[in-house]
């Protein structure tokens, strides 16, 4: 059993709870163009059809290869903030977390291409912009305070567009309704780094939080919470908007109160929220988020005597 257990390590070196909001961004491009395109089926989505699986098992497997790129680039940094241990403090060697983000980044992107030329490019493009230019100096844009922010809302722009586009592949339309996930997304961001401020700033990694300080940052990410609930009514966009809705007390407590804990669970919850929302609508979606979580739970319980994931505020 303990051996099963280390092996485990590298299924989790991936970070698999990240997974949830990409699989919910993606799943809600895929739900807005069935109910926002000419070309979709309102309401025709009791599953995620074939196509659109395995584009996002593809898309998984590209965003587990940046993930690890992160970590390998951020050990230092991870040490100090005590989080993200296995190749930090050497449960999993860098050659073999090399060996594992090359191969899975590789297929990724080769297998993307088979869905057609501009899926393959857009596949690429997220690979660029989630794992080389946001980890990889002299690029490193997780180190600087609007670059950082301006790729994660574009991340999340170019998920929810490989959802709609696992449909059909449409410009504008896609761009305009994924504007709410890029604010929910760029606000959640926020809030990260102010959990990681001590360990950043010991660093010199200049993050949002870092440069502009606490006080700020609650309060523009606050603004952007808010500019997610007034973008998804404007579109009416159901699936995020009550979401946002219910997320929003949570910023503002958050933004007035300035304390971590408060801070930790407004990141938690909006993406709780969002990814019940999607399960509304696909429920075989509450069934993965389920094994993932409880799956998560066993490992870090077996491997570390952690409880985690969890929903705690800290």
């Amino acid at each position: 059993m303990n051996r099963i257990v280390k092996l485990c390590d590298y299924i989790f070196v991936l970070r698999p709870t990240l997974f949830f909001p990409v699989w919910t961004v993606y799943a809600a491009g895929y739900l807005s163009f069935h109910k926002f395109s000419q070309g979709g089926i309102e309401g025709a989505a009791p599953g995620l059809e074939a196509t659109a699986l395995s584009m996002l098992g593809i898309l998984t497997l590209l965003m587990g290869s940046g993930y690890i790129l992160n970590q390998l680039c951020d050990i230092e940094t991870d040490r100090r903030n005590q989080k993200l241990f296995l190749i930090a403090d050497h449960h999993l060697s860098p050659v073999a977390a090399w060996t594992e983000m090359i191969g899975l980044g590789a297929f990724a992107l080769a297998a993307s291409f088979f869905y057609g030329k501009i899926i393959g490019v857009l596949l690429v493009a997220i690979f660029l912009l989630t794992g080389i230019f946001y980890n990889v100096a002299p690029f490193a844009w997780k180190g600087r305070p609007w670059l950082g922010l301006f790729s994660n809302a574009l991340g999340a722009l170019l998920i929810f567009m490989a959802g709609w586009w696992s449909q059909k592949i449409e410009w504008q339309l896609a761009m305009q309704h994924a504007l709410p996930y890029m604010f929910a997304v760029a606000a959640v961001y926020l809030y990260t780094t102010l959990l990681d401020l001590d360990g950043d700033a010991d660093t010199a990694k200049m993050t949002f939080g870092v440069r502009y300080g606490f006080a700020v940052t609650a309060i523009v990410g606050c603004v952007l919470e808010i500019g997610a609930l007034v973008a998804a009514g404007w579109l009416q966009d159901w699936i995020i908007f009550y979401p946002a809705l219910i997320a929003a007390p949570f910023f503002l407590y958050a933004a007035l109160k300035q304390r971590l804990p408060d801070v930790a669970r407004a990141i938690k919850f909006p993406i709780v929220f969002l990814a019940l929302a999607v399960c509304l609508k696909i429920w075989q979606y509450f069934v993965l988020l389920g094994a993932v979580f409880y799956f998560s739970r066993w490992y870090y319980r077996k491997r570390f005597g952690l409880n985690y994931p969890n929903l705690a505020a800290k």
